[in-house]
C-alpha cells in the first residue's frame, strides 16, 4: 500500500492526544505519514516533547465558550487565527485522511475536510458524545466508539466499536522491577492518585484532608500522587510532613512504572484514565470531574461501576472518613480487589490501535478505486 497522509487533530487534553499518539505511531509503521494538531496549551507539549519521531503542528483555537460569554470576543479573534493557520497546514500538507480525537482542535480540520470531501472519522472516547461529535458525526465517514454505551443517532453501519488506544509505553513492568526505579518498597501497600494531565484539585484536597487519618498505618502503605502544576508544592509538604513514603510530581511520563506498582487507583473519570486503568487489570476509585461537559466522566465511571470494576464518588457529597473506608476494604479485601481488577480487565481492548489503523487504510483505498 503507497503511504498517505493522514491529518490527525487530537491536542487539548491528554485524553485526546493519547490515542493520537498511539495511532500516529502505529501508521509510522506502515510507512504512512502522520501529522498531529495540538492546541497551544503548555500540556500538548510537555506530553509530545519526547515523540521525536512524530511530526505535529498547533491551531491556536480555544474551546465554545457560549454566546454570551465575555470571552466570546478573544474566541473569534482566536477562530480566525486558526483558520488561517489551518488552510495553510492543509495547503502544504495536502491530507489525504482526517482523522479526529474530538476536543476544540477538531472543528476547524473537520469543517474544512468536509469542504475538500476528503474521508472524514471521528474518534469519540467518552460515553456522552461531545460537541464536536455531535456536529460533524453524520458527515463522518465511520464514528468510531471507545465505549458501546456512546448513543449517536447515526445508522448502525456507521458506528464502530474499536475501544480506545493506548501508547505503545505503557506495558507492564514487574513490581519489583517498579520498586527499584521509583525507590518505593515491594511489601507496602500503593496507593497512585492523579487527575489527569493536568491535575484534579478536588481529589487533591480529599487525599491532604485522608492523610492524617492514616497514621497508624503509616509503615505498610506508600502514594503516588501525580498532583498536577498548581498543587504540587502543597501535596509534598503535606506528605513529608507526616513522614509518608511517597512519590509526587506534576506530571510524569512514567506512568508504566505507577500502573504497574499499584494496588489501587484514584482517580477523575476520563475516558483515557479508564481505559489505562482497565489495561492494567487495576482496581479503582473514581472521582468524576463534576463541570465536565454534559457530565460525560460520571456516565463514563458508571460503565466500570456497572461492571463492579470500580466505586465511584460523587467530590461534593464525599467525605474523607467514607473515602478511607472505601480504599480500606479494597486494599484489605484481596479477594474483592482481584475480582474488580479482573473486571476491569475484561472491558479493555488490546486491538484499538490496529483496528484503527485498519479502517483508516479501508478508507484511504475506497477513496483510490
Amino acid at each position: 500500500m503507497k503511504p498517505f497522509h493522514i491529518l490527525i487533530p487530537c491536542g487539548g487534553t491528554g485524553g485526546h492526544l493519547f490515542p493520537g499518539i498511539a495511532v500516529a505511531e502505529k501508521l509510522i509503521e506502515k510507512g504512512h505519514h502522520p501529522l498531529l494538531i495540538l492546541s497551544d496549551k503548555s500540556v500538548d507539549r510537555e506530553v509530545i516533547k519526547n515523540k521525536k519521531n512524530i511530526a505535529w503542528d498547533s491551531l491556536p483555537v480555544a474551546g465554545w465558550p457560549g454566546l454570551f460569554s465575555n470571552k466570546i470576543i478573544s474566541f473569534s479573534i482566536k477562530l480566525f487565527d486558526g483558520y488561517k493557520k489551518c488552510r495553510s497546514i492543509f495547503s502544504s500538507f495536502k491530507p489525504d485522511l482526517i482523522l479526529a480525537f474530538g476536543g476544540f482542535i477538531s472543528a476547524l480540520p473537520l469543517f474544512m475536510g468536509a469542504n475538500r470531501k476528503l474521508p472524514l472519522l471521528i474518534h469519540e472516547a467518552n460515553a456522552v458524545p461531545g460537541l464536536v461529535t455531535r456536529l460533524f458525526s453524520k458527515r463522518a465517514d465511520f464514528l468510531l466508539l471507545g465505549m458501546e454505551e456512546c448513543e449517536v443517532p447515526l445508522t448502525p453501519k456507521k458506528k464502530i466499536f474499536t475501544g480506545i488506544p493506548i501508547r505503545k509505553e505503557l506495558c507492564r513492568l514487574s513490581r519489583n522491577e517498579a520498586c527499584q526505579r521509583t525507590g518505593l518498597e515491594l511489601s507496602r501497600k500503593t496507593l497512585f492518585i492523579f487527575g489527569g494531565s493536568q491535575g484534579a484539585s478536588g481529589i487533591n484536597r480529599l487525599m491532604l484532608q485522608l492523610l492524617p487519618l492514616w497514621r497508624e498505618q503509616k509503615e505498610t502503605i506508600q502514594f503516588i500522587h501525580l498532583t498536577g502544576p498548581n498543587d504540587y508544592e502543597d501535596c509534598l509538604k503535606a506528605y513529608s510532613s507526616y513522614g509518608y513514603r511517597v512519590v509526587v510530581e506534576p506530571f510524569s511520563h512514567r506512568m508504566n512504572l505507577y500502573y504497574s506498582l499499584a494496588d489501587l487507583v484514584i482517580s477523575r473519570a476520563g475516558a483515557m484514565t479508564l481505559t489505562e486503568i482497565c489495561a492494567f487489570g487495576l482496581p479503582s476509585i473514581l472521582i468524576p470531574y463534576p463541570y465536565a461537559a454534559h457530565d460525560h466522566q460520571t456516565k463514563n465511571a458508571r460503565v466500570l461501576a456497572k461492571e463492579k470494576a470500580a466505586f465511584v464518588f460523587e467530590e461534593s457529597k464525599t467525605t474523607p472518613q467514607s473515602l478511607k473506608e472505601s480504599i480500606d476494604l479494597i486494599l484489605h479485601n484481596s479477594q474483592l480487589a482481584k475480582e474488580m481488577g479482573a473486571a476491569a480487565h475484561a472491558l479493555f481492548k488490546a486491538d484499538a490501535t490496529d483496528k484503527i489503523v485498519e479502517i483508516i487504510e479501508r478508507c484511504l483505498l475506497k477513496k483510490e478505486n
